[in-house]
């Protein structure tokens, strides 16, 4: 019962409703004890009077906002039937979320739409993560169930049950898919492929369609998946429990039979069906009830090859055989129709016979007639029309039931291991949920039993986890006291119980259901009347039984027909004489029923269907027991089968069935709310005194505690934790408010009376300025006046200047006019003299002048003479060479005419080209485009191609692997020459001279470190040179790893194109090819060692001196090339590939710490506002271990591009695989992000934006951004972004639709936006009306391609090896260190 003080004014209730269940109300004013009735106002607005007898009888308090849309239902506060409800509704039409924890139980509800949400980037998202760090998920479950079995060793189970149609089986299938992609098996058995194949087997001969589910399973199956010591599946098995068989000859209305009658009857025109002679399935009696038909996909032909295809076409003839006896014509005879007969031409017979290999005449026989033993005789008893009906619609069910048995035991036989014993197992179980319907039969009896065990094991399973929880703790704590239903098993199958009373009744000769139910009521109702059993009050042929989750009422009719589940002996012996069924085994070993004979004194009583059902389900409770069980809740919210259509009546009724509302219960009567010491003192510091610090919270928390809740009873103090009891947080919270409103008031006050005080200042300070400025005019109105006065004066001194000043210039001008005059006249008198003088002199100088150039004429006129004859002379020399010349000028002119009609040709096809250069880039752009993706494509089948050859090769030699010293690197292959021959390609321009080795041994070297291996061709002296090329031996040498990285940039290369081209010019091409040949295999050898080392140093030197031997040897060597350049290529690809392998299962377990997890920025972190979720064997986090950071990340890629930088790499192939790292990275992160409701806040975006512009400026600073490496980056950066932006008007709504342009309507409405989780009080959740509007915005989005939830953390981007042209090589440039010991290489 919650604190009575928290029923005050505007506390949120709950208040029973007949449509909605439970609906939400508001108090308009405080509780008094006593009050009959409370003043609530619903959300329509709508005031009522509800009614309280008693403080008992209070509605349910409501949960705090902050809790709303909690993915754990034990989280809440108030635990109890509408919060669960509500939460449940919350997050499954306004967060689209279908998955919700309730403890240790995962709620499913069924979303009828498929979503995205279980690929494999999903599983790859939840491999290896906590379950509590997680979303919910059914791969949350799986993965805890994996984990805690590989490291406790303990087997595990996953028990998933629920109505039909609630999503079971498709539960299952994902539960086994994710083991199979997980735990997949490393050889080439492929169990787990196998294990995948048999859920279509068995959905197809189990499964048809209800008025509830168009696939419901109609039996119960528990699918033990076995495991080796390295996790990998190497086996499974299966275990089914009460095949429904009288579906086979009787369905109800708007029901079908099983789907593959009607995947035959579909199939019935291939050829290897038409000998089956079936028609379509409403001529059919079997498959005629309903004629709807339904997309359910067959098993394909080699998901059926598991059985092999022999024994699937037995199968086949056998189904269809119970499809010919359906249609069988029993007729009736006689005078009172005792008596009945098969028409001897009846078709169906015929093919039933047919098909079977049995005698048709005996078949009709024995249909219409049965063997009775009187007086030690025996007699042949004919049956009428109705007992032969139902003898044969018995023989049609017995032989399904026994096709189904042997069907799983041959799937059995294809899962079984051959690969040694299974050290553990997981067994996912998908049975049947509580079933109630109108007319309840043997059926529902059966399946209602089988969950009334398993929902004890439930609720004993929840109690220890408390009790373990408690002592963990060490808390004081009392037993607590949980519904055990116990008696309603024991009134089903104890002591003279339901089940022993029906056998008992089955046993008597003329037993009837009337006679049973008399039983029952007889004693349970009169003798000792059982207080789980009742009889209804207008039937004598039904009882009810009370069962945890309902009550229950079943009509007898059928109950001992179905129990015995008998077949005439005399059918049996008829279906022995099948060759078919003796293949298949013994068709009397009935596996529900007996068979009836006709002898009574030697009849041997088979178990019923009930005590089998019975001991087959006490097996599965022992292994349940033995194993550590997990469970999943799947919940129908809609009988219209409508997506995200929440219907509350029915899901409730399915909470009750399934047990989520008794785990709540079981919690509740504890202490459910449970706090570590550093989150409580982080959310009620403020209701906390003495010492805020951290380091003392847990001191200040048990002395604030009591204080706060004077009720002793109602927490407790636990080693790490501090425990509440429901409705405590909610009190807490209460006093919190309380606390931060007194606060708000206090600083409130102070502020407004600080506002006061600046007010009076500003209008103290206003009134001074006033007066300031009003004395101010009044002072320059009297300095203006005596301004005035002085400048009256001023005006008339100057006034007197002027005057005075004006005579004295006219005067000064008058005297200075008179003296101009007489200056100038005494000035132009000197200048005449002066330009006389002038005259004279320039006349004698032109005098002077000209008999001086008359002289120089003379002269120059002579000289002139004279060079001219000699020119003339040498002129008349050069014309006779010149004459000589001209003879040759045709020619000339003839070459250069055509010279011309060439020039005008290209100058014509120059212009053509430049007009269609825009045509020409088209083209052009678009054959990039489709080399791009045909590239992508030719590496995705060169990475496929290597490791097919790598697991054959690793089959084929794993003898000779076991026995390979650490890896072997360096590989170097040369060759020499002992006949010198005619260099053909002038090798001396490369070359410079010839290479010979002269060593006649080379020793190994061994190193108690890591050493390359590198084979060296010698040649031996002696012989001719055919000799000399069949003495061609391999040695080897080895070097150390650091010895190899300090080598010289492409020396192995170099000597390689160096021998190679040496034999190549001697014109040995055999020579040639075979080192070409032996240097690629020896490539292939050191790629395939190096595999699995780690750092990827030996990688990265192998690829840079193949990617060198391929620049090198292009273009260069007489031989045929094309192959050999294909091979380097393809190498130079895959030791690509392999150094990014390596290198991403180095990054691969620190992206998510790093980048999301760690706290760069101190001060951000926050803590939320919840529980400790616990689970069943759920490891706690390690404590003390290294925390991982950004400069690991970036530590792990500064050592790769150091060791890039350090072999001389183009920069382009650089940027490439750093854009696949950096992709492998935001992938990681972004689908972390988006699987994390811890994460989704602004703290934590602004920690996430801060270590991701640390890579962005490591990247910078290395110069790999022209690669698209920072590209790679902006989803994570918008979805970081979309956490710190304002999330509340729809202005904010259209500004995050415009930044999250490479995010998809998926990762932006339904999960980051829904996972968004305030960790303070400053922060505020999405409300759904802005994620619609952001959804709305998103629709009208145009996507290139279909919205995914979580990035293809596998995808690959092609690599393009750009082109560099070859270096010329001279051999007396190769500086080889002595380290290598092969001095023998020499110049020859």
């Amino acid at each position: 019962m919650a604190t009575l003080e928290l029923y005050s004014k505007g506390a949120s209730v709950w208040i029973p409703d007949p449509d909605a269940v439970w609906v939400s109300a508001q108090l308009l004013q405080d509780y008094s004890h006593g009050e009959k009735h409370l003043l609530l106002q619903l959300s329509d607005g709508k005031e009522i009077n509800y009614p309280v007898s008693s403080p008992t009888g209070l509605p349910p308090l409501g949960n705090p906002d902050i809790l709303e849309g909690e993915n754990d239902l034990t989280a809440l506060s108030f635990l109890h039937e509408p919060a669960v409800l509500h939460n449940l509704r919350v997050r499954f039409l306004g967060y689209s979320s279908i998955y919700t924890y309730c403890g240790i139980v995962l709620v499913a509800i069924n979303p009828y739409e498929q979503l995205p949400i279980y690929g494999e980037e999903v599983i790859d998202a939840y491999s290896g993560q906590d379950m509590a760090d997680m979303e919910p998920h059914i791969f949350s479950v799986a993965e805890e169930a994996y984990r805690t079995m590989t490291r406790e060793e303990k087997n595990q189970s996953i028990i998933i049950s629920g109505e039909s149609g609630s999503g079971k089986t498709v539960s299952a299938k994902f539960t086994m898919r994710y083991f199979a992609v997980v735990g997949g098996a490393t050889q080439q058995t492929s169990v787990e492929e196998r294990v995948l194949a048999s859920n279509p087997i068995m959905e197809s001969i189990g499964n048809a369609k209800t008025t509830r589910n168009d696939n419901s399973s109609r039996f119960g199956k528990y699918i033990e998946i076995g495991f080796g010591r390295k996790g990998d599946i190497i086996g499974a098995n299966m275990r089914t429990y009460l095949l429904e068989k009288s579906r086979v000859v009787f369905q109800a209305s708007a029901e079908r039979n099983y789907h593959i009658f009607y995947q035959l009857c579909a199939s019935r025109e291939l050829p290897e069906m038409r000998s089956l002679r079936l028609g379509e399935s409403q001529s059919q009696a079997y498959t005629s009830v309903c004629s709807q038909n339904i997309t359910i996909t067959a098993p394909s032909h080699d998901v059926w090859s598991i059985i092999s295809t022999l024994h699937v076409m037995e199968l086949f003839r056998i189904l269809s055989a119970v499809l010919h006896l359906g249609n069988v014509n029993i007729q009736a005879s006689g005078r009172n129709s005792d008596r009945s007969y098969i028409d001897p031409g009846d078709r169906s017979l015929a093919v039933f016979s047919k098909l079977l290999g049995v005698e048709g005449p005996q078949m009709a026989h024995w249909l219409c007639h049965r063997r009775l033993a009187v007086g030690g005789e025996m007699l042949v008893k004919p049956m009428s029309g109705q007992q032969a009906v139902e003898a044969r619609d018995a023989l049609a069910k017995h032989i399904y039931g026994q096709l189904f048995t042997w069907t799983v035991q041959r799937l059995n036989s294809a899962l079984r291991t051959q690969r040694g014993q299974a050290k553990s197992f997981i067994g996912v179980l998908d049975i049947y949920g509580f079933e109630t319907f109108d007319r309840n039969s043997f059926e529902q009896f059966c399946i209602n039993y089988a969950n009334e065990k398993l929902q004890q094991q439930f609720n004993r399973h929840v109690f220890h986890l408390e009790q373990e929880e408690y002592i963990r703790e060490e808390l004081a704590w009392s037993r607590i006291e949980f519904s055990d239903n116990q008696q309603c098993i024991s009134l089903i199958e104890g002591h003279l119980g339901l089940f022993d009373l029906l056998d008992e009744e089955c046993r008597m000769p003329k037993g009837s259901d009337e006679s049973w139910v008399r039983k029952l009521y007889d004693q349970h109702l009169n003798s000792e009347p059982h207080p789980h059993f009742q009889k209804p009050r207008m039937s004598n042929s039904s009882f009810i039984v009370l069962h945890f989750a309902d009550m229950v009422q079943y009509e007898c009719n059928g109950f001992l027909d179905k129990n015995r589940d008998t077949v005439f002996e005399e059918l049996i012996n008829v279906l022995k004489a099948s060759q078919l069924f003796q293949q298949q085994g013994n068709v009397s070993s009935v596996a529900n029923g007996s068979v009836r004979t006709g002898k009574r004194a030697i009849r041997e009583h088979k178990l019923t269907v009930g005590s089998q059902f019975r001991q087959s389900l006490q097996l599965l409770m022992d292994t349940l027991n033995s194993t550590t069980p997990h469970y999943v809740r799947c919940i129908k919210p809609n009988d219209l089968k409508q997506p995200f259509m929440f219907d509350p009546r029915r899901t409730v009724q399915q909470l009750r069935a399934c047990g989520v509302l008794e785990t709540i219960r079981i919690s509740a009567a504890g202490y459910p709310s449970r706090w570590t010491y550093e989150e409580f003192f982080s959310r009620y510091r403020v209701l906390l005194q003495g010492p805020q610090s951290e380091e003392q919270a847990q001191a200040s928390i048990r002395k604030a505690l009591p204080q706060l809740i004077p009720d002793p009873d109602q927490y407790c103090f636990g080693k790490t934790k501090v425990f509440f009891r429901a409705g405590q947080v909610a009190l807490l919270e209460k006093l919190r408010a309380e606390r931060l409103h007194v606060a708000a008031v206090i600083i409130q006050s102070r502020v407004r009376g600080w506002m006061a005080r600046i007010r009076y200042t500003r209008i103290l300070w206003a009134a001074v300025t006033i007066q300031r400025y009003w004395r101010g005019a009044l002072a320059r109105r009297l300095a203006l006046t005596l301004r005035h006065t002085k400048a009256a004066i001023v005006i008339q001194k100057t006034y007197r200047m002027v005057v005075v000043r004006q005579l004295f210039l006219m005067i000064r001008q008058a005297t200075i006019t008179i003296q101009a005059f007489t200056r100038g006249t005494l000035a132009r008198r000197r200048y005449r003299q002066l330009v006389a003088e002038c005259a004279a002199v320039l006349l004698q100088a032109r005098v002077r002048g000209w008999l001086a150039r008359q002289a120089y004429r003379r002269v120059h006129a002579a000289v002139v003479f004279m060079q001219c004859c000699w020119r003339r002379r040498a002129a008349r020399r050069e014309l006779l060479k010149l004459k000589t010349e001209a003879r040759s000028v045709e020619k000339y002119r003839e070459l250069n005419k055509g010279m011309e009609v060439k020039v005008m040709q290209l100058q014509l096809r120059a212009d053509q080209e430049v007009g269609g250069e825009f045509q020409m880039d088209l083209i052009l752009a678009a054959l990039r485009a489709e080399l791009d993706e045909e590239r992508r494509k030719y590496q995705g089948l060169l990475r496929e191609f290597t490791r097919l050859e790598q697991r054959y090769d690793n089959l084929r030699e794993m003898s000779l692997l076991t026995e390979v010293q650490p890896p072997n690197f360096f590989f170097l292959f040369m060759t020499a020459h002992q006949k010198p021959q005619k260099d053909r390609l002038h090798p001396e321009s490369e070359l410079g001279a010839s290479v010979s080795l002269s060593h006649p041994a080379v020793t190994a070297v061994s190193h108690p470190t890591l050493y390359f291996t590198f084979p060296i061709w010698l040649p031996l002296t002696g012989g001719g040179p055919q000799g000399q090329r069949d003495l061609l031996r391999q040695e080897s040498l080895n070097i150390r790893v650091d010895s190899a990285l300090s080598l010289p940039p492409g020396l192995p290369a170099s000597v390689l194109f160096l021998c190679v081209r040496q034999a190549d010019c001697s014109g040995d091409q055999t020579r040639a090819r075979s080192l070409c040949s032996a240097a690629v295999t020896a490539m292939k050898a050191a790629l395939k060692v190096t595999s699995g080392f780690e750092p990827a140093w030996s990688t990265i030197w192998l690829w840079s001196n193949i990617k060198r031997a391929v620049h090198v040897m292009s273009g260069r060597l007489s031989l045929t090339e094309n192959d050999l350049i294909r091979a380097l290529s393809d190498l130079c690809i895959q030791a690509y590939q392999q150094l990014l392998s390596i290198t991403e299962k180095r990054l691969q377990n620190i992206i998510v710490p790093a980048l999301l997890e760690s706290e760069t920025i101190p001060g951000l972190s926050a803590v939320k506002l919840g529980t400790s979720r616990k689970r069943a064997g759920s490891d706690p986090r390690n404590v003390g271990c290294d925390v991982l950071t950004m400069a690991s990340v970036l530590r792990e890629l500064g050592a790769l591009h150091t060791a890039l930088s350090r072999q001389a790499l183009p920069p382009t192939l650089m940027e490439q695989a750093f854009h696949q790292l950096t992709y492998l990275i935001s992938a990681t992160a972004l689908n972390s992000l988006l699987l994390r409701k811890d994460i989704c806040c602004w703290s934590r975006g602004m920690q996430i934006r801060y270590n991701v512009s640390l890579l962005e400026e490591w990247l910078r600073s290395r110069g790999l951004q022209a690669g698209g490496a920072v590209g790679t980056l902006e989803p994570l950066i918008q979805a970081v972004q979309l956490l710190q932006a304002a999330k509340k008007t729809d202005a904010d709504a259209g500004a995050l639709v415009q930044t999250c342009t490479t995010l998809s309507s998926q990762q932006v409405g339904p999960f980051i936006l829904t996972l968004y989780t305030p960790h303070s009080d400053l922060d505020e959740r999405v409300t759904l009306n802005f994620i619609r509007t952001v959804q709305g915005l998103l629709k009208g989005r145009s996507e290139g391609q279909p919205p995914q939830l979580l990035m293809d953390v596998r995808r690959v981007f092609p690599v393009t090896f750009p082109y560099l042209p070859p270096a010329v090589l001279h051999a007396e440039q190769l500086v080889i260190p002595d380290s290598l010991k092969i001095s023998f290489l020499h110049r020859a």
